[in-house]
């Protein structure tokens, strides 16, 4: 069926970029939060699609993406770099455990923003499309998350393990 062969072909996609991703960096084993901030235009476009959007609805959905997209990548992006500085952290520092505070509650805080970021765009989506549309759009989501997810985790054979 096409749409099986599209999801595939957009799992294998994720699949390619995530493992693209994961092998950046010095070589050592270094576990990072998957990149799960805005969802790519193309990404938008799809589950559009899939959700049968009216153009009055394409509309609506393409503007909360563009109001939101750059600060929901922007906020992914530095939990990132937080969870980056904490590995490379020396463990046998003096002032180890407040290094790790300071970093925590930057974290913490970068994260609530990105929960109130995220839910201001779903809930303006939410409004747009039917509830059906929303359950469609939901689960096609859920779908993508999940295959960079299973990305990562092919990639990460947990602490002490290595990358491939």
């Amino acid at each position: 069926r096409r749409s099986h062969a599209v999801r595939m072909m957009r799992a294998v996609l994720l699949l390619a970029v995530a493992g693209l991703g994961a092998c950046a960096g010095r070589g050592e084993p270094e576990m990072t939060r998957p990149d799960l901030g805005a969802p790519p235009e193309k990404l938008v476009l799809a589950a559009l699609d899939k959700v049968k959007a009216t153009d009055e609805q394409r509309t609506a959905v393409l503007n909360a993406y563009d109001s939101r997209q750059q600060q929901l990548t922007d906020l992914a992006k530095r939990s990132r770099e937080l969870v980056k500085q904490w590995h490379k952290l020396d463990r046998t520092a003096a002032d180890f455990d407040q290094q790790v505070e300071a970093l925590a509650a930057q974290w913490a805080q970068v994260n609530a923003d990105e929960m109130k970021a995220r839910s201001a765009y779903e809930r303006s989506l939410a409004t747009v499309l039917d509830a059906g549309q929303w359950k469609t759009w939901q689960s096609f989501q859920d779908e993508v998350v999940a295959a960079r997810r299973r990305a990562f985790l092919i990639d990460y054979d947990g602490p002490g393990g290595g990358r491939h």
